[in-house]
Parts: structure tokens; sequence; C-alpha cells
């Protein structure tokens, strides 16, 4: 058995298919686990536990898309990453598995009672269901841990209802995250995730004139999904290849070169001690301190003194990280 598989209608697997190939009890926690945060990890720690107790497999069920932008066109809501660095994340929260229910217009209509009978008849081996305690599922969200606490007892598994958790006077959840991040609070935003915020993105070709003109080549990343803070110049890590590299990160528009009139925010991050070319390739860049605002500057040499007060702090910063 691999340590994660990816299940979905799409790929011609179901919850079902996780169920038959694990041949034990399943222990299921449920949710969309945006962030893969402290309250996610809360509930799969509970999941775990039940699994160790009923000699069963832990396993997370995720949705995808994310539900709300199913079901409200207009306001969908910016993830705070994929779908493949959250069964990553999952992974290493102790989930067996992971399984994907495509998240449909089908499903959304579905009564909650029809949801949990699908839900039994995917997984007859059902030990244990993990659940937020304001979890709401079924048809206009009809269906809740009432509901669900009923079928328990119908069924014989065991029900955690596991409230939300709060820090520092803030609930921890994906949409708070969010706007901490938006906000430009990331160290706020690293209490309730319990991990500095990662973005995953794929390296594509630039403007050139970094490497060309400054003498620091960059990486332009292309996030794959996620929140942006405000634009200015980050500290960094960027993993690539299986490697880290301390990085010098630059979000905005790059004014000092008269890009204003192409509004797309970029990110721009300059590996330092990297040699060779990302083009094409996934990074995932973890990041850090907030240094300073983007601003232009009145020539390139004043932009190259600059950089190199920039990389000498980002230098003293990774020494503590890596």
């Amino acid at each position: 058995m691999n340590s994660v598989d990816f299940f979905s209608r799409r790929s011609g697997m179901t919850l079902a298919g996780a169920a038959a190939k694990c041949g034990k009890p399943l222990a299921l926690a449920i949710g969309v686990f945006d962030g893969v945060h402290r309250g996610h990890r809360k509930l799969l720690d509970e999941v775990i536990a039940l699994a160790r107790q009923l000699d069963a497999v832990p396993i997370a069920l995720t949705f995808e898309p994310h539900p709300r932008s199913v079901l409200r066109h207009t306001a969908p809501p910016v993830l705070l990453m994929d779908l493949e660095e959250r069964i990553r994340m999952l992974q290493e929260a102790g989930a067996v598995m992971t399984a994907v229910a495509d998240f449909t217009p089908e499903l959304a209509a579905t009564a909650p009672e029809d949801f949990l009978q699908m839900l039994f008849e995917s997984v007859p081996q059902l030990a244990a269901v993990g659940v937020g305690a304001n979890w709401r599922f079924g048809r206009q969200g009809s269906g809740d841990v009432k509901l669900l606490e009923s079928y328990a007892e119908q069924h014989n598994f065991k029900l955690a209802a596991v409230p939300e958790l709060v820090i520092d006077g803030k609930i921890v959840s994906a949409s708070t995250i969010r706007q901490l991040i938006a906000g430009g609070k990331l160290d706020q935003a690293e209490k309730l995730l319990g991990y500095r915020y990662s973005l995953c993105g794929q390296v594509a070709s630039g403007y050139g004139i970094a490497g060309k003109n400054l003498n620091c080549p960059t990486a332009n990343i292309e996030p794959m999904a996620g929140v942006l803070p405000p634009d200015g110049v980050y500290s960094g890590i960027v993993h690539a290849d299986g490697k880290s590299y301390a990085a010098a990160v630059n979000i905005g528009v790059a004014p000092t070169y008269g890009r204003c009139a192409d509004q797309r925010r970029r990110i721009e991050a300059h590996l330092l001690g990297f040699s060779g070319s990302l083009y094409g390739k996934k990074v995932r860049l973890t990041l850090g301190e907030y240094l300073r605002c983007e601003q232009c500057f009145a020539s390139e040499e004043e932009l190259k003194k600059q950089i190199a007060r920039d990389v000498e702090k980002i230098r003293s910063w990774a020494g503590k990280q890596l």
C-alpha cells in the first residue's frame, strides 16, 4: 500500500476503492482541510487516536473543488494550497490515505440522509468518523452533527465531533488565515497554521532583467493556489529538486523598470547559492519575514546596493532556519 493514494471519481476510483484497498476498518476524518491548519490537525489527531483504539486505518476525506466554489459561483474562495499540497500535508499529519470526493452540484443537492447512506455503502467497515462540531452537509446544509450522531448509533461506529480551536482569541479557520496573510500578518497566520505559510507554483519565464542587469537571477513563480501577502520584499526558503535554498523574494510589479502598466502581481525569488535552471519545475516557497516595501529606485546601481543589503539580512535570517 502506498503511503498516500489519490482517489477520485474522475480517475475511476472512489472512497469505496480506498476501503477495499485497506482491507481493515476505517477511521474517517471529513473536511475540506484547506491549509491543513492546527484546527484540522486537532481533528486528525482525534481520528488517529480512535483508529489506534479500534485497530483501524485513519483516512482523510476531502472535497474538490471547494464547496463554496460550487455553492457560491460569484465568490469562490482563494485557496491556501492546491490539492496536491493538501494531500501531502494530510499525509504529514497522519492520514494513511486521502480520498477525494468530487463536489458537484448533484452532490450539493443530495439530501443529508442520502449522503450518509452513500458514505456507509462505500465504507461498510466504517469504525469511526471525525468532523468539526459545526460541520454541515447535504442539501442547503441541512445535515448536522445531531443527524450524524443518530447514524453513528444505528450503524455502530464511533463519532468525534471536534469543537473549533481558538488561539489568541481567534477561531482557527482557513478564512481567518486567508485574511491574516492578505493583511501581511504572517506571524499571526503562522500561529494558526502551525507552520510558516508556503506557496507552491511552477517556475515560468519572466522579464529576464534581474539576471542580465543586476547579476541577480530570479525564479518567476506562478502560484497554483494561495493567498499573496502585500507587495514587498521578503525573506524566504525555496524548496526545489529535493533541496532548500534561502531566497530573496519580491512580490509586486517591479516598478523600477516601468512595469507598472502590467498590473499582474509577480513572485520573483533569488535563490542564494543556486546555479542551474528551474524553468518548468514545481517549487514550494516558504515565506519568512517582511523586509521592506517594493519601491522604485532612481538607478540600477541604487537597486543593486539595496539588493545586497537585503541579501545580507536574509543570509542572517536563513542561518537560523536551515
